[in-house]
C-alpha cells in the first residue's frame, strides 16, 4: 500500500476535484474546488494530492500560521479521502506523511479542526496524537499535535 503526497499542480488538480465523499460527509469539508481556488490568493497555502500508486485518492491542504506570524505553528485545514478508498488505512498513512512533512518545515505544533458531528475525523486525528484544545468561532472543534 504505497501512499505518497504530491504537490497539486496543473497535471493533477482535476483529479483532486473529481474526488467524492458520501452525501452525509459533504457538509463536513469544504470542496476541493474551493480550496484550490482559495490557494491562488493565499500564497502560504500548500496543497497535496494523496496518491495510491498512480491514482489520486485524496486531497489535503496546510499552511504556516501568518496572523500573527508563527513559524512553529502549522494548520492542517483540509483533509479528505475519496469515498471509494475510506476505511482502508489510507487516511492514517496520508496523515502521518503530512505530519512528517510539516515537522520537516520546522513546526513544533500542528492545529486542525473538525465539525462536532464528524466523529470519524476526531478519532483519526486522536490516533495520530492530536488532542482537543477548544472550539473555533464557527463551532468546529480545535485540536493540536505537539511535534518533538
Amino acid at each position: 500500500m504505497a501512499i505518497k503526497l504530491k504537490e497539486v499542480t496543473k497535471d493533477n488538480w482535476i483529479d483532486c476535484i473529481d474526488l467524492s465523499l458520501y452525501p452525509e460527509q459533504e457538509k463536513n469539508v469544504a470542496s476541493n474546488v474551493a480550496s484550490i481556488a482559495e490557494s491562488k490568493f493565499e500564497p502560504h497555502y500548500q496543497l497535496r494530492a494523496v496518491y495510491k500508486e498512480q491514482k489520486v485518492i485524496g486531497f489535503l491542504a496546510f499552511c504556516v500560521e501568518v496572523d500573527p506570524p508563527d513559524p512553529e505553528l502549522y494548520w492542517l485545514f483540509r483533509f479528505m479521502i475519496d469515498k471509494h478508498f475510506q476505511g482502508q488505512g489510507y487516511g492514517t498513512k496520508a496523515l502521518n506523511l503530512v505530519i512528517e512533512e510539516i515537522r520537516q518545515l520546522g513546526a513544533k505544533r500542528i492545529h486542525t479542526m473538525h465539525k462536532p458531528s464528524n466523529k470519524t475525523a476526531g478519532k483519526l486525528y486522536q490516533k495520530a496524537g492530536f488532542v482537543y484544545i477548544g472550539h473555533l468561532d464557527d463551532g468546529d472543534l480545535l485540536m493540536e499535535k505537539k511535534i518533538t
